[in-house]
Parts: C-alpha cells; structure tokens; sequence
C-alpha cells in the first residue's frame, strides 16, 4: 500500500509525458511541425527544464481525460546558463487550443517571471481559448495575460514566437512582446482565423492571407524575424535574449570581446572603398556594419520590413550595441511610414534594456507625398522624435553621407545630443535635398542665366561647399571629421566614457 501513492504519481507522469499520445504526435510531425516537449529541447540548455502543473488537466468533464497537462507545457529553464521562464502550448492536445487551467499555469509562470525578473518566451501554437470551457458569461473572466504583459513590459525581456495558427489570444500577446520570431509555413497572426471571418463577414480566406509568414515579416511588421524552420526560430529567440539583460535591473551581458573586420588592414581598406562619394550611388549598409562589430557579426530585427532602414543588435569590444543604419540599397535610405515605427520601437527597447545605440546616417529625408501623409506620417515621426530624444543611453551618431532636414534630428542629430557626433569627409548636412533647394531658391535665377546648365551647376557646388562636413565642424556643430577606418575606434572611445555614468532600473514600457 505504502507504494501506490508512488506508482500513481509515476502513472500521472508518464501520461502527461506523453501529451496527446503517439497517433496526434505523428499527425503534428506528418506538417512538419515539432511538438512542445522537442521544441523546449532544442532551445533551452540540456537537460535545464523545470516543469510546473505537469499535473494539470482541464475540469471540463467531456474533457478532463483527453487534455494531459492542459495542453500547455509551463516551468523554467535556461539559455546559455541565464534562466528563463517559459509556456509551450501543446498542438497535439486539442489542436493546442487554451484551455482554463492552460492559462492558470500561463499566468503562474508569467507571474514568476516578473517577480525574479528573467524573460519570459511563450511559444504558441494555440488557436484561441477553448469554446467548450469559454462559451457564454465566462468569457467575462478572461484577459489576465495582457494586464501581466503590461506590467512586464519594459521590465523583463517578453517573446512571442508564432509556430501554428495563432489567431486572437496569442496574437495579442504577440503583439505585447519585445520579438516575435515566426515561422513561415506554419505560424499565423490575426485577429480572427477563416472560420470565424466566413462567419462574420462571409469572405472565404485562407489562415496565409490572413496573418502568414510573409505578410507578418514584410508587409505589417508584427512579426520581427521570419524563420525558415521550427530550429531556426528556437536559434533566434537564444540570439536575440543574448544581447539582453535578464531584467532593466541589469547591465546587458558582455561576451568576449572580438576583434572587427575593420582592424585588419584589409579591413580598413575596404571601409574607406565601401562608401561612394558619389551621392547618388548606392552601396550595402550591411557589408559597413559587418567591418565595425565583432567579428563581423550581428542579428537583424524586422529584417523583412521597412528595409530602407536597418535594426540590428551587435557586439563592440564584447557590449551589445543596437545599431540604427540607412540601407540606400532601398528607397535611397529614406524613411516611410514603416521605417519611422520600426526605429521608433526599436529605439524603446534598447533605452529600456540600457542598451547602447549607434546612428549609422546616410538618409535623403522622410518620404513626401500625399499618400504618405495618409499614413499619418507627421504623427509617426512626433513619436520616433520623443523616443529618440527621450532616450537615456550612450548615443553615437556618424553621419556618413546625407543628413537632411528633420531626418537628420529623427537618426540622432545635435538636438538630440549625442554622446559623440562625427561625420566622415564624404557627409553633407542640409534642411532638404541640394537639388530641391537648387530648384526652389535659384530656379528663377538659373532660368534667367545665359547658361542655364552651367548656372546651375555652380549653385550645387556652391551649396556642396556649405553644407559640407568641413563646414559644418568649422561652425562647432558637429564633434568631428573622421576618417572611415577610425569609425571604430571613435565609437569605442566614447562608448567607454559614456558607459560609466548609466544607471539601471525601470524606464518605460515598449508600445507595439
């Protein structure tokens, strides 16, 4: 007698071990989708996982014997030896759709979270709460999550990985976190799925035209990385948390510090080739991060949307670095609607973790034109302008080429007080773009010109000469002309003074 307590706890394990059983486990991987126990394995350190409410079932009686652990794996763990919290919903357990008991467990782990200040991961694969345990008055009591997301918001690391059809409840919490890593082909964001669109406005679709990879990643940008395999998305969410302190209570993590492509001599060759002084001709703001961050490597946030403008985190001498660039290989650098929220939200999240920012510049200006007023640009811009000046972290602005207008304050201007303000030989510094300027302050004076031709090219060299970088440091307003191989060093330098006087601790939450 003494043993069966202990054989009924070895039962009730080993049942939920086994989540939806082996005919549901082999229908998930027949869609080429991992289960919740394979996906904790390959992100977390081995072996490292701590279950909670391994026990828990759902208190419906037509369901009580077919949810093993409700449908969603909860507990900690750890990656690179830093724990995490984390909730994994279930697919092979009704679909892995929500139930009661599932969010009792959400919310407990949520709650530890924020009370040891880890990061807290939840991969979904969940479609919305389960009808049979919602239906009628008691969705009245549903909702907790997104008031917990809140409060962590700002305070402890927040991911929301999208790995099945993720419509209502999830998507939200999607929508509340720092990095949504989706994968394409199986993971979906929406507010509702096909079945409840056909219902409400009789429009058959499908769940990709809804919320899909793709549209995610490129088109709205309510994903942040898309991920070609359940794998890739595991690798991401452990390289996104690396550059991140556990908590806003912490400096960010330091790794070994690495030399960069720029200090070889080949390296500083190739920075001085990169960049054409030719203005109009492109070139890869890629391929200059990859010469001035350790060992040339950085991971790329929302690299699918707004790609005229570059978001990524990187080392420098071993701190994490969030790094703001231009790309004039889209749209010549110019920042639209997408652009200025995509910096906007970026910029929150490395001020919130103390993360240090660097402004590579190269940027002709925001976007004009009635259809982009439409989207509310004056708006748009008022926000990435609060949250750039608002900012209370190391800032390091290098103009490398175009510096225009309100772009120029928006990326990390004067106004904005940078910890240090340098601009290669090749920069130019204006209110609007030299050939508007030409137009709209000497087009009379050059239409009225015997050659009108040579008028005006003695007007653009003129006004070459005055807003050139020389002559923007010969008036004091920037700190320096440097030349493009010391970019690094220059950075490192005011990095190094600048970091000695942050304070950590809570400053604001990161609005989607």
């Amino acid at each position: 007698m003494d043993d069966e307590p202990r054989k009924s706890l070895d039962t009730r394990r080993q049942r939920a071990a086994e989540m939806g059983g082996a005919a549901s486990v082999d229908k998930l991987h027949a869609r080429g989708k991992l289960t919740a126990r394979e996906r904790l394995d390959l992100l977390l350190d081995p072996g490292s996982f701590v279950e909670i409410g391994m026990l828990a079932h759902s208190q419906h009686a037509d369901l009580k014997d077919r949810t093993p652990a409700d449908g969603m794996l909860a507990g900690s763990g750890k990656i690179d030896g830093r724990t995490v919290y984390i909730t994994a919903d279930d697919g092979t357990v009704l679909a892995g759709t929500r139930g009661r008991v599932a969010e009792v467990k959400n919310k407990r782990v949520r709650d530890l979270a924020l009370k040891h200040e880890k990061p807290f991961i939840a991969l979904m694969e969940a479609g919305a709460a389960r009808v049979q345990e919602t239906y009628g008055a008691t969705a009245a009591g549903l909702g907790y999550r997104f008031a917990d997301h809140y409060r962590m918001s700002g305070r402890i690391p927040q991911v929301g990985a999208a790995l099945g059809a993720c419509f209502g409840g999830p998507s939200f919490t999607a929508a509340q976190s720092d990095f949504v890593p989706i994968v394409a082909g199986t993971g979906f964001l929406g507010m509702s799925g096909p079945p409840v669109v056909k219902v409400g406005i009789g429009l058959d679709t499908s769940t990709e035209e809804i919320g899909g990879g793709e549209i995610s990643a490129k088109e709205t940008g309510q994903a942040g990385y898309l991920a070609n395999s359940e794998a890739d998305c595991m690798a991401s969410i452990r390289r996104f948390l690396s550059y991140l302190p556990s908590s806003c209570n912490e400096p960010p993590p330091r790794a070994t510090p690495l030399a960069a492509p720029v200090d070889s001599e080949d390296g500083a060759e190739a920075i001085t080739a990169l960049v054409p002084e030719n203005h109009r001709r492109a070139y890869d703001m890629h391929q200059l991060i990859e010469l001035l961050v350790d060992g040339g490597d950085f991971f790329e946030l929302k690299r699918d949307y707004a790609r005229s403008l570059i978001t990524c985190f990187a080392r420098m001498d071993g701190y994490p670095v969030g790094i703001l660039a231009n790309q004039p290989m889209r749209q010549a650098g110019t920042i639209d609607e997408k652009g200025a929220g995509k910096a906007r939200q970026f910029i929150d999240l490395c001020d919130a973790f103390h993360i240090p920012i660097i402004s590579l510049m190269d940027c002709p200006g925001f976007l004009v034109g009635p259809e982009i007023e439409r989207q509310r640009m004056v708006s748009l811009t008022g926000r990435l302008l609060n949250s750039i000046i608002g900012a209370n972290v190391p800032f390091v602005t290098v103009v490398l080429r175009k510096a225009i207008g309100l772009a120029y304050i928006a990326l990390g201007g004067r106004a904005v007080d940078p910890d240090l303000l340098v601009a290669w030989p090749t920069a130019r510094f204006d209110v609007m773009g030299p050939e508007a300027g030409i137009e709209l302050v000497h087009g009379r004076e050059i239409a009225q010109a015997a050659d009108p031709e040579r008028a005006r090219d003695d007007i653009r060299r003129r006004i070459e000469k005055e807003s050139s970088a020389y002559a923007a440091a010969g008036m004091g307003l920037i700190d320096d002309v440097i030349a493009p191989a010391e970019t690094r060093t220059q950075i490192l330098g005011a990095l190094e003074r600048a970091r000695r006087n942050q304070n950590f601790g809570f400053k604001h939450r990161i609005d989607p």
